[in-house]
């Protein structure tokens, strides 16, 4: 389906507000089905990448995800505040900045992105409910393409 190497969350696991926590490695969390992207020294190419979130199931209003693309030079991500940078939200249109409720899905979000940091990850948190997000998937791609 796409490029294993660029696949931030497989969409294996039911995710949870109890099992929401970002990934700290490049190997893939068996827990969240998420992993932490090596870009490599330098970052992104100098075009940038999309990250593509994709939240296929139709979940209720009262339901809430936040995400957003965040980088690093360390791939546990930890240090300062200062050394983690969100790179992008997502969001769809009526919640605050990263938010997605229930009632925008099904939905396509993309953030385009472009950092010289060397590791990208998704840092996902499911609000009430679970927004039926166990079939949702993120993989970063250096082509964007129109959402209709």
């Amino acid at each position: 389906m796409f490029d294993a190497d660029l696949i931030l969350l497989d969409g294996t696991i039911a995710l949870t507000d109890a099992l929401d926590t970002p990934p700290i490695s490049v190997t893939r969390d068996a827990a969240t089905g998420a992993a932490v992207i090596d870009l490599g020294a330098g970052g992104t190419p100098e075009t940038g990448l999309t990250a593509v979130l994709l939240l296929p199931t139709n979940a209720t209003g009262g339901d809430t995800v936040t995400a957003y693309i965040e980088a690093a030079d360390h791939v546990d991500m930890t240090g300062t505040a200062a050394d983690v940078l969100r790179l992008g939200s997502f969001g769809v249109a009526s919640a605050a900045q990263g938010v997605i409720l229930g009632s925008e899905t099904p939905a396509v979000a993309l953030v385009k992105f472009a950092t010289r940091k060397r590791y990208v990850r998704l840092n996902l948190t499911v609000g009430a409910g679970d927004l039926g997000v166990s079939t949702a998937k993120c993989f970063l791609t250096p082509y964007a393409f129109p959402v209709l």
